[in-house]
């Protein structure tokens, strides 16, 4: 065994590989896999990269100098998004890089393979990477010590060099004493390349890590009975089974219309009797109203909207839908919910300013309600044919049903400001009691 002095691993794997296979045809899996080893192979080899392990979803390379990792790994992902796009395949990558020394296995004079705790580093964080993500782990990067970087997305925009290098939060790796800092390397922002918001899921030791119930799951809807307002949702889970789990039409996230064969995230809480339901629903391609949180100098942002729990969720503003719209941070704006890998998270497409801005605004930000109070609330979906629907009332989802509606004849509409008695509803929600229409100032 010799100890040698720094070099830079490079992993690159493919990410959601037992899905894909699931999901594609041997032949097509193949063939796939194929083209992804050949491009990664090519980039690490014009980069003076060294192939040194195959893995069975991916490869190991070795570098002399971190720069060289790094170039590699911006191209290896912009060949890829560039010849094998998401949108048809569902196919992408993640890498990690990890710096400093290690040590090397050599039997009658021929390298067999390098080992140690850089090596192993670079192993884990690509286990953790989400697709599209590049995890950078290496000596203390200071302003003036930056890797250079060439991304073509980034060049694009005139990005400056500190706004690639995002430094995560600490993180335990098994087998390593003390916890690490990494950097994300934040190599995309074009149209259909925007940042990731989660390049890496958090890295806990095993006593730590979060239960099935946590975990943000993704699935399908298999049924939906309107009348009654419950569902199924079939979704694959990391044992590599499709399961599926009981939903309400009260834990969709906005009341967004909701069909058979409907995308959703969601997550997994105990429900009546222990039994695991879907909660914090949320329907792909669903209409939300929200808020705008932030927004940047390039355009890009966040607008925020609130589950029935009253966490906060994030969706991504690109740069270029911003620049056709003068928002304004607090703006209510309406939106479509959209996704693309695990690793760049949620986007708003299709953002529009709401008629209800200036009610909402003028409305309190506090949870609760108190009982019996006269209220104010925006009405986000009314099913009229089966008489209910959902307002909302700060930050809170309040179901709408037609035998409260001081004129039967009325349908609300959604965008409709109404005025209702608090009334205490199913789990700790609230329902709206002698509901009638209010004409707003801006209308009037």
């Amino acid at each position: 065994m010799i100890t040698t002095p720094c070099k830079s691993f490079c992993c690159v794997r493919i990410h959601n590989t037992e899905a894909l296979k699931v999901a594609l045809a041997e032949g097509d899996w193949v063939a796939l896999f194929s083209r992804f080893y050949a491009i990664a192979d090519e980039q690490i080899r014009q980069h003076e990269g060294e192939l040194i392990r195959s893995l069975g979803d991916g490869l190991l390379a070795a570098f002399a100098h971190a720069e060289q990792a790094l170039q590699a790994a911006i191209h290896i992902h912009e060949t890829i998004s560039r010849t094998i796009p998401f949108a048809t395949t569902g196919f992408s990558c993640k890498i990690a890089i990890a710096s400093g020394t290690f040590s090397s296995l050599t039997i009658a004079n021929s390298l067999l393979d390098y080992l140690g705790t850089t090596v192993d580093i670079a192993l884990q964080l690509c286990d953790r990477a989400h697709g599209n993500a590049i995890l950078l782990y290496h000596q203390p990067l200071q302003s003036d010590t930056l890797l250079p970087i060439h991304s073509l997305a980034g060049e694009q925009q005139h990005r400056l060099l500190p706004d690639y290098f995002v430094e995560q939060p600490l993180c335990h790796l098994q087998s390593i004493k003390a916890p690490i800092r990494t950097h994300a390397i934040f190599w995309q922002a074009i149209a259909n390349q925007y940042q990731s918001t989660q390049p890496m899921r958090e890295c806990r030791i095993k006593a730590e890590q979060t239960s099935e119930e946590e975990v943000v799951q993704f699935g399908k809807v298999t049924a939906f009975k309107k009348e009654r307002g419950f569902g199924f949702i079939q979704y694959f889970t990391d044992e590599n089974e499709y399961r599926e789990i009981y939903f309400h039409m009260s834990y969709v996230v906005g009341q967004a219309v909701i069909q058979e064969n409907d995308h959703v995230q969601f997550v997994i809480k105990p429900g009546k009797e222990g039994r695991p339901q879907a909660c914090s629903v949320l329907v792909m391609g669903g209409r939300m109203i929200g808020q705008v949180a932030s927004l940047e100098g390039d355009g890009s942002g966040y607008i925020t909207i609130r589950n029935q729990a009253s966490e906060v969720i994030r969706f991504l503003i690109l740069p270029h839908i911003s620049r056709h719209l003068p928002l304004r941070v607090n703006d209510v704006v309406e939106f479509v919910v959209g996704s693309g890998s695990e690793a760049e998270g949620l986007i708003a497409t299709e953002i529009t300013l709401h008629p209800g801005d200036k009610i909402l605004h003028s409305m309190e930000t506090g949870d609760n309600l108190t009982l019996g109070a006269i209220e104010q609330a925006i009405v986000t979906v009314y099913f009229a044919d089966k008489g209910y629907g959902f307002a909302k009332c700060r930050r809170n989802n309040i179901y709408v049903h037609v035998s409260e509606l001081t004129d039967p004849e009325h349908i609300p509409m959604p965008g409709e400001l109404i005025e209702f008695e608090v009334s205490p509803g199913r789990d700790g929600t609230y329902r709206a009691n002698n509901i009638r229409s209010v004409q707003r100032k801006s209308d009037a």
